[in-house]
């Protein structure tokens, strides 16, 4: 694992500068930095693809190593280029990478999360209005986790774990965890890698001390799939593996961009030629509230309290917990059909039994918690439960937390206390 401090600004500034003038991939510019794309030119003018060719973790490139992503499993993260600086995911992507954020963000035992998407020349995104953005063949999304040693100062000393990646390969997207085992690069983790007694302080001043887990390769499938609902022997469609974060209500949202402007992602990465059928219209497109730790719960109004909630459900939880609506034909989350769907474009009131209104649990449930939501009760309602716990016959996710997230259950917790009464909320 790796130390490192480093400011939010220069991580702005450099990735923006090197995704608009960087290091080229392979049939690029070879000059030093490469070339400012002119007025006009899209973002990943310049990054290089793929050739078709069977790649090698050894080859030696100006920019991204695309054929070693579309075919090899490398043992160190450096073996695909994507940084200038090897030693450092978090900022200054090689040619083409282009960093974003997430409006409300799925929960990582408090890690800061360093987000960049690598799309290859002459390819661009397509615009989905609820689902996931449709990424072409060769896209590589990269996700760096540093544990800050403070919440509150996320821009201040931190420790570098894992690089994950996601890579859309011809046969579908490929997973792979990198762990920083050192300073000077990370290793493939396929087995993935336990750590234990990492300490952080939160926002409250409290200290926290908590193991974490770097997923095995293996794992990403059970968060990362839609699963067919299959209609017998004969039915022999296979799981859908898919990004979860970048789709348009989290992108929804405006960045900081090195040049000092603030601009709207989506607007961006349209401008700049990455993104096709956006609608011109902003206000037509779906947007979720901005939710981190620094939000006062307490301060939310009714109404962006519930939007909040339902965005911190959807980003945490829909992933599995999801069914219908916009998703393939008699496609789910893997946990579609436990009846709890928590999908941000699910309307609660036509159907808050989906949201666990007065729901017994299915998984076996607890003593003392006898539904899954009771408005009014969120002390003894067993969605929250799951997500205060530790205990891994019931806690939820199953993966990806080791600590509750104290600010993330606040908001759930207030929610469930203000939903409308039904039959199962306690008796005045």
């Amino acid at each position: 694992m790796k130390n490192k401090k480093i400011t939010t600004a220069a991580i702005l500034a450099t990735s923006f500068f090197l995704t608009a003038c960087g290091g080229s991939g392979s049939g690029g510019d070879d000059s030093e930095g490469g070339t400012p794309p002119p007025a006009g030119s899209a973002l990943n003018a310049g990054a290089g693809s793929p050739t078709g060719a069977e790649g090698s973790c050894g080859a030696t490139t100006t920019g991204v190593n695309w054929d070693a992503l579309m075919t090899e499993i490398c043992p160190k993260l450096s073996d695909y280029n994507l940084f200038a600086d090897a030693t450092d995911p978090t900022t200054a992507p090689a040619r083409g990478g282009v960093p974003y954020d997430l409006s409300t963000a799925l929960f990582s035992d408090y890690t800061s999360k360093y987000r960049f998407i690598f799309v290859p020349e002459g390819k661009t995104i397509s615009y989905n209005a609820s689902e996931v953005l449709e990424f072409p063949v060769g896209t590589v999304i990269t996700k760096t986790f540093a544990l800050p040693e403070n919440t509150a100062v996320r821009d201040g000393e931190e420790l570098v774990i894992e690089t994950r990646l996601l890579i859309h390969r011809s046969d579908g997207w490929f997973a792979l965890p990198y762990y920083w085992s050192s300073d000077s690069d990370a290793v493939l983790a396929i087995a993935g890698k336990r750590l234990t007694d990492l300490t952080t302080i939160n926002n409250q001043g409290q200290q926290i001390t908590f193991d974490y887990s770097v997923p095995k390769a293996g794992d990403c499938s059970s968060c990362h799939s839609i699963v067919p609902n299959l209609s017998g022997s004969g039915d022999d469609r296979e799981q859908i593996f898919l990004p979860i974060g970048p789709k348009a209500r989290y992108l929804n949202k405006d960045y900081a961009y090195a040049d000092g402007t603030v601009y709207n992602q989506l607007q961006f990465m349209a401008e700049g030629e990455l993104l096709t059928g956006l609608p011109f219209d902003l206000q037509t497109v779906e947007k979720a509230p901005v939710f981190n730790d620094q939000v006062p719960v307490a301060s939310l109004a009714p109404s962006q309290l519930d939007d909040a909630a339902r965005a911190y459900l959807d980003i945490n939880c829909a992933h599995c917990h999801r069914a219908d609506l916009t998703l393939p034909t008699d496609y789910a989350g893997p946990a579609g059909s436990s009846g709890v769907q928590l999908e941000y474009n699910r309307d609660y009131a036509d159907s808050p039994g989906k949201f666990g209104v007065c729901k017994t649990p299915v998984a076996g449930g607890k003593d003392g918690y006898p539904f899954d939501v009771i408005p009014g009760n969120a002390a003894e309602s067993y969605l929250l439960f799951r997500m205060t716990t530790d205990d891994n016959r019931h806690k939820m996710p199953e993966l990806a937390r080791n600590t509750a997230h104290l600010e993330g259950t606040a908001l759930i917790r207030s929610w469930i206390d203000q939903l409308p009464v039904a039959s199962c909320s306690p008796v005045p």
